[in-house]
């Protein structure tokens, strides 16, 4: 079912659907095949069948006429505000009351902020040095201060009746993108569009969807994830409809070269004292009677159990937290995408239960280190099995024939030794009213502050 929307540019018609099987599966290809595999139906139907237990899917095929102009992927979801950060315990945590407080106060003390009155801008006409009004339009600065004290006796009197900690809040949350992957998995456009003249029509599809999706009701905030730097264009469409830019830790992406066959010419590629270093560590895994092994389908279908507990034993300690994977995940992708989808893994030589894992997953040209675990109490022995793992993640998409491997925005300071360079990854955030979206600045403190990576050149030139 289509529905039509009027805009600026012309008529635009959306097809909602709550799982990929439900849309036109040739305007979905048009759209999406240069998009890499994370848009593919087969990866999508795959993760609707695995879903963890608080995600729901939905998608959007956006329409110029009849001509198909965008794909979205969206993913809803009801989290636990104590969730979004490891950094304090719970009993910590101020009040909601007085975090909004303090948002507001920030968001309005800033002298180009836009305060909303009830839904519409009141429009105080600033001049540029070249005598041109600026944008975007504020409030008189009189009507501001008053309508500032006014709210700030609202909050104080609101929380006094009923402060309710921030552990107790849960939000709905409308995600533009895939919480199972890293990078821009949201929007899809096609060939020769301009994207940031696209993106209003996206986000008129969210709020179609959002409106819809009875599972989870009204979301309450729509979060646009991992966008690369795309360019003034679309940052400025984004924000013209009043989402909040945020920085994320960059995404570190291991460039492959032609001429390596495996990690050892990986390695004689390195200079001296970074090639050094990896055999040492990988000398001490030895030491320690620890070995690397690629395992099979029908191993990661037996050991799928110890494979998802030490999954979670690194995902239980991270800084952010939305989603959790389901126990049968990894070995769906085994199943379907078999030599494409590798797994290995980190045991004593004698046997016994396995003390790690990683898994890689091949996108066209690329590969991605997926998802990764190991035993905490064994590598706080000194057992080195997380860099290891790492190593035999960069072995394998050679192997493959990948030309790089993206290993996420996590342990940023190891990755760039082997050489892994930073792209810059954003979010936007909004609140679907516009007087709490004041507060969406209280939402983004909670959030991990971004690491840089450090600056190295581990290769010979």
């Amino acid at each position: 079912m289509t529905a039509r929307s009027r805009s600026k540019g012309g008529g635009f018609r959306f097809a909602l659907a709550d799982s990929i099987a439900f849309l036109n599966q040739g305007h979905w290809e048009q759209l999406t095949g240069r998009s890499g595999l994370f848009f593919s139906p087969p990866f999508l139907k795959i993760l609707e069948e695995n879903l963890p237990g608080n995600l729901a899917v939905h998608y959007a095929l956006v329409y110029e006429g009849v001509r198909p102009v965008a794909a979205v992927v969206a993913q809803s979801l009801k989290i636990h505000v104590a969730d979004l950060s490891s950094r304090r315990p719970q009993k910590e945590w101020r009040g909601f009351w007085h975090s909004v407080e303090e948002a507001a106060e920030r968001s309005v003390s800033r002298a180009r902020q836009r305060v909303l009155l009830i839904d519409s801008p009141m429009p105080w006409p600033m001049l540029s040095a070249e005598g041109r009004p600026e944008e975007p339009p504020e409030l008189w600065p009189e009507v501001a201060h008053d309508f500032w004290q006014r709210w700030r006796d609202l909050v104080k009197a609101a929380g006094q009746a009923a402060e309710v900690p921030v552990s107790r809040v849960y939000q709905q949350f409308l995600v533009c993108g895939n919480l199972l992957s890293t990078g821009p998995h949201g929007a899809a456009f096609a060939e020769g569009e301009d994207p940031a003249r696209l993106w209003p029509a996206v986000e008129e599809a969210l709020q179609r969807i959002r409106r819809s999706s009875a599972l989870f009701g009204d979301s309450d905030l729509t979060m646009i994830k991992d966008l690369t730097e795309e360019g003034a264009g679309v940052d400025a469409a984004l924000r013209r409809l009043r989402f909040r830019r945020f920085q994320t830790e960059p995404n570190m992406i291991l460039p492959l070269r032609a001429s390596w066959a495996g990690f050892d010419d990986f390695l004689k590629d390195m200079k001296s004292d970074y090639r050094s270093r990896i055999r040492k560590t990988l000398k001490d895994l030895e030491a320690a009677g620890v070995a690397l092994e690629r395992i099979g389908l029908e191993e990661v279908e037996a050991r799928a159990g110890e494979i998802h507990a030490l999954y979670h034993q690194i995902h239980d300690r991270q800084k952010l937290r939305l989603v959790a994977i389901r126990d049968g995940w990894i070995p769906a992708l085994a199943r379907h995408f078999q030599d494409d989808f590798r797994t290995v893994v980190a045991r004593r030589k004698e046997g016994g239960p396995l003390l790690g894992f990683v898994t890689v997953i091949r996108d066209g040209e690329s590969a991605y280190g997926y998802y990764i675990g190991f035993d905490k109490p064994t590598a706080a022995d000194g057992v080195p099995l997380y860099l290891c793992l790492i190593y035999a993640a960069v072995g394998q998409a050679i192997e493959m024939g990948a030309t790089s491997l993206v290993l996420g925005r996590t342990a940023l300071g190891p990755k760039a030794q082997l050489g892994a360079k930073a792209q810059s990854m954003c979010g936007y955030l909004r609140h679907r009213s516009p007087a709490a979206n004041l507060a969406v600045p209280t939402i983004l403190a909670l959030m991990p502050e971004p690491e840089r990576p450090p600056d190295r050149h581990p290769f010979k030139e």
